[in-house]
């Protein structure tokens, strides 16, 4: 807007008397422009709500012809037309995939759920899928630790009775795989124990499970029954099982605690002593925990020459009755098809030598913890196993003397069986250097060596040196070659390893040699055929049990060597230098 006062402007001018009427002419005309744009605005105005209305009403046509377009799309997906056998095969594979316990137990976010809230079509076939239904992982809330908590614990309690039975009715005539853990224990004192032990809905919870047991075809248990305080705990209902009219039980493992004398335990003479759920004759694989059973595992009421598996972690630490290499051969004596084994040995023992010799025609894999860090002498000889292929013998506690070939019971092991063993696996340390070198010698089949060092014993030399992978060790497991590098001259112990794992104090490792036989083992070498025996097979995974390297960089040692990294694994290991 023009105006001759422009200049005068947020100044201290004081216009004349013939000014003024000027001035008032010039605000007249800017409120008539002022007014002008006003109007211009609320047309501009008008004409852009009448465009968002468009926008709204185009954006509501794009969202209905968008949705109709998806919805004839998803009628042409392929997860439609799966037929519904492979679509049950998917359901039941995500499954058995899904490891992680939290998302294998009864809950609002166990996978079946999910995937019954998907659509109609899934939520149909999940519900008459029995298979879905079949696994029972009840994971007992935690125990309330005061009376704040107890109306919360009841009503998870109550909850998960009603998905239990939901759960078991969805399984219809299915047989079960039972598995039932603690969050926590009811420790001596806790103010709500008795509150716990006398709860209807828990007891409601026990009684849905045990009114399923004619159906149980796996069973796993992780508890702890304080029966001193409160004898009639609901989960003790669990172990007294009666036999059942039509047996399904086929694998059961039992890992819990009973808070009272281990000597007198009721629950472990039950076991023991009277008729029950484990006399079973369709059991085939038993693992029991080392604080189930006082003594006496042989009494139990199982088939078992029906065992294929047998898993027993001995008996408590203050037992009266350690499990030994004795009571071992007893019980193997009755598990006449046993194809896979393992035992802990609470003590050493001398075998007889009057002992007669037992067969497992069957047995494959051999696992033994010796407590005492030594397989007993004569162990071996008590044994015809002419299927074994897997032998694992672990340490145990306390101290340990390295012993020679003529003591050695694991040597005993490899000289009897080394021919067919091919996966062995045992504490080096247990044995002098040259007692190591014997044993390696009688392994010429193996094809994957475990050497394994553990911390939790203290070596007590008397005299004598404990085995370690020192350069020795190594040069013995590398081939020599000619000049050229192109033919064996001389094979190593254990010519057919393609998996190696070890287990090292630090420091112990000869870093220089370990890298000089896996160089020697990754070579590639174009044997002649009429070698037969001479062939070295080639390496392909080691596993270094976590070692922590002081002066090598395995891999880029290997790397520099010009060593084949395709197809080798090379994994657990740490770098230091």
């Amino acid at each position: 807007m023009l105006s001759p006062f422009t200049h005068h402007l947020n100044t201290n001018y004081v216009p004349s008397d013939g000014e003024i009427a000027a001035i008032r002419e010039v605000v007249r005309k800017g409120e008539e422009a002022l007014n002008d744009i006003d109007q211009e605005t609320r047309e501009i105005e008008r004409r852009m709500e009448e465009l968002r209305r468009d926008l709204r009403a185009l954006a509501e046509r794009r969202e209905a012809q968008e949705r109709e377009v998806d919805e004839h799309k998803a009628l042409l997906s392929p997860i439609k037309r799966i037929d519904v056998d492979i679509l049950i095969s998917i359901f039941i594979a995500a499954l058995e995939n899904q490891v992680h316990p939290y998302y294998r137990r009864i809950s609002a976010h166990h996978p079946v759920v999910i995937i019954s809230h998907v659509c109609q079509r899934w939520r149909t076939v999940a519900l008459s899928t029995k298979l879905l239904w079949h696994h029972l992982h009840i994971q007992i809330p935690s125990y309330p630790y005061s009376s704040n908590f107890r109306d919360t614990w009841k009503g998870k309690v109550a909850k998960l009775v009603e998905m239990t039975q939901i759960w078991i009715s969805r399984s219809d005539d299915c047989h079960l795989s039972v598995e039932i853990t603690e969050q926590n224990h009811i420790q001596p004192g806790l103010e709500s124990g008795a509150f716990v032990s006398e709860c209807t809905d828990f007891r409601e919870l026990v009684d849905v499970l045990f009114s399923s047991s004619s159906r149980w075809k796996d069973l796993e248990l992780w508890l702890f029954f304080p029966r001193a305080q409160f004898p009639d705990f609901p989960t003790t209902r669990l172990l007294v099982v009666p036999p059942q009219p039509t047996p399904a039980l086929t694998n059961v493992k039992l890992n819990y605690n009973v808070d009272e004398s281990e000597q007198e335990s009721p629950l472990s003479q039950h076991l023991i002593a009277s008729p029950n759920i484990f006399s079973a004759p369709t059991l085939r694989s038993l693992e029991i925990g080392p604080q189930v059973l006082t003594h006496g595992i042989k009494r139990m009421p199982v088939v078992w020459s029906n065992l294929e598996h047998l898993v027993f972690d001995g008996y408590p630490a203050d037992s009266l009755h350690p499990f030994d290499a004795v009571e071992a051969l007893a019980l193997l004596k009755e598990c006449t098809n046993l194809v896979t084994c393992y035992f802990s040995l609470e003590r050493d023992v001398i075998i007889p030598a009057s002992h007669a010799p037992i067969t497992l025609r069957k047995l494959r894999e051999l696992v033994i913890l010796p407590n005492t860090s030594h397989l007993p002498k004569g162990f071996a000889q008590s044994l015809i196993l002419p299927s074994l292929r897997k032998l694992e013998v672990d340490t145990g506690y306390g101290e340990c003397t390295p012993r020679e070939r003529h003591e050695s019971g694991l040597f005993e092991f490899c000289e009897r069986f080394g021919s067919t063993l091919e996966d062995v696996s045992f504490c080096y340390k247990a044995l002098t250097q040259a007692a190591l070198h014997c044993c390696l010698q009688r392994l010429p089949n193996v094809t994957s060596l475990g050497l394994i060092s553990w911390n939790r014993i203290k070596i007590v030399g008397n005299g004598r040196v404990a085995a370690s992978l020192n350069r020795d060790t190594f040069i013995h497991l590398t081939p020599q070659f000619n000049a050229a590098g192109t033919a064996i001259t001389q094979l190593p112990l254990c010519s057919r390893i393609a998996v190696f794992q070890f287990q090292a104090d630090r420091g112990e490792l000869a870093e220089d040699a370990f890298t000089d036989f896996i160089v020697a083992r990754r070579r590639e070498i174009h044997e002649d055929p009429s070698e037969g025996d001479r062939k070295v097979t080639r390496l392909r995974k080691v596993d270094c049990g976590y070692y922590s390297f002081q002066t090598t960089d395995p891999r880029e040692a290997l790397r520099n060597r010009g060593v084949d990294m395709e197809a080798f694994s090379l994994t657990n290991w740490y770098c230091f230098h």
